[in-house]
C-alpha cells in the first residue's frame, strides 16, 4: 500500500456551463480571418489560481492550453493549408509514450495534431515528436506520438508552430506517494457523459483504459484536456501522485432519456507524472496504490 493510500479532500467541480470531453475542439477549424486572429498573436492561456470564486475547478495545476489565434485549441493549426490537417508525407507509425507502436499509417493519411505537448523517445527518433489525435491507423482510430519530418508541414515549423505559446505543465512541488497503472473497471461509467448536452461523444469511458492503453491529459474535462502522453496500463507502470494536489472530482451524467439526468457517481483525477518531467491528470479508476 502506498502512502497515499488515503485520498482526503476531493474537490468537486462545480457543474460548467460545457465541460469539455477529452479532446473536445474547442474553437473548431483553423479561422479563415488572419487579420482578427494572426497565427502570430498568442491566444489566451492560464493556470487556474486554486481561488473557487475565480475557477470553476479549484486547482492551479489545471491548466489550459496557450496557443496561438489561428490555433483550434486543442489543436495546431497548420499555417501553409490554413486548416488543422497534416498530411503524411511518407509511411509512419504512431508510438506510446514508451516507444511501442501503436499503429501504421500510409502515405496521404490526414491527421490532426495536439497544441501544448511534445516529446523525445530514444527508441524512435533523437527530434521532438508531436502528439498525434485519433489518428486513423492500421489497428484502428489511436491518439499518440508521430514524427514530425514525415509530415507536409515539415519538422522545423511544427515544432516552432508548437511553441509558440508553449506552456508545460507545471510541477506542484511537495512530496509524491506511490500510484500505478492498472487496467480499469468501465463497467459503472459505460454510457455516462461528461458533458450535460448529451453529444455523440463526451463520454466518461474516454478517460479510461481502452485497447490496452490509458492516456495522461494535459488538462481537467472543460478546458480541453487533451492527451499529453499514451502508457500501456498492463505493467505495473508506477504513477507519482502529487500529493498537494487534492483529487478533482468530475460530475456525470446519463442521456439515456434524451435529457441530461446528473448521477450520484462521479470520474475522479489525480496529478502528477508517469516520467520525469511530464506532468498531468490520470482518472483515478485506472490507478491503484498497491503494485499489481
Amino acid at each position: 500500500m502506498g502512502c497515499g493510500a488515503d485520498v482526503a479532500q476531493r474537490v468537486v467541480a462545480e457543474e460548467p456551463e460545457a465541460l469539455a470531453s477529452m479532446e473536445q475542439e474547442l474553437d473548431g477549424e483553423c479561422t479563415s480571418d488572419w487579420v482578427g486572429n494572426s497565427c502570430s498573436v498568442a491566444d489566451s492561456a492560464a493556470c487556474g489560481t486554486g481561488s473557487a470564486s475565480v475557477d470553476t475547478i479549484n486547482s492551479p495545476n489545471n491548466c489550459e492550453l496557450g496557443g496561438m489565434k489561428c490555433d483550434p485549441r486543442p489543436r495546431l493549426c497548420n499555417r501553409n493549408t490554413k486548416t488543422y490537417w497534416f498530411t503524411a508525407t511518407a509511411p509512419l507509425s504512431v508510438y506510446d509514450s514508451l516507444g511501442n507502436v501503436l499503429g501504421n499509417v500510409t502515405t496521404g493519411t490526414k491527421l490532426r495534431i495536439n497544441l501544448g505537448t511534445r516529446r523525445t523517445i530514444s527508441t524512435v527518433s533523437p527530434n521532438y515528436l508531436a502528439m498525434g489525435f485519433s489518428i486513423p491507423t492500421s489497428n484502428g482510430a489511436v491518439s499518440g506520438w508521430v514524427r514530425p519530418e514525415l509530415l507536409d508541414a515539415g519538422y522545423t515549423n511544427i515544432m516552432n508552430w508548437l511553441t509558440q505559446n508553449y506552456r508545460p505543465a507545471p510541477d506542484p512541488g511537495g512530496t509524491y506517494s506511490d500510484w500505478y497503472i492498472i487496467p480499469s473497471n468501465n463497467t459503472p461509467y459505460e454510457g455516462l457523459h461528461v458533458t450535460s448536452d448529451c453529444p455523440a461523444g463526451n463520454m466518461a469511458v474516454h478517460y479510461l483504459g481502452r485497447n490496452g492503453r490509458i492516456n495522461l491529459i494535459t488538462n481537467l474535462p472543460g478546458k480541453g484536456s487533451p492527451t499529453k502522453a499514451v502508457y500501456p496500463n498492463n505493467t505495473g507502470l508506477n504513477f507519482n501522485r502529487a500529493q498537494v494536489q487534492h483529487s478533482v472530482s468530475m460530475p456525470l451524467y446519463d442521456c439515456s432519456s434524451g435529457s441530461a439526468v446528473k448521477v450520484s457517481r462521479t470520474l475522479d483525477f489525480l496529478y502528477g507524472y508517469v516520467q520525469s518531467g511530464h506532468f498531468g491528470w490520470i482518472a483515478m479508476p485506472n490507478l491503484s496504490t498497491s503494485a499489481p
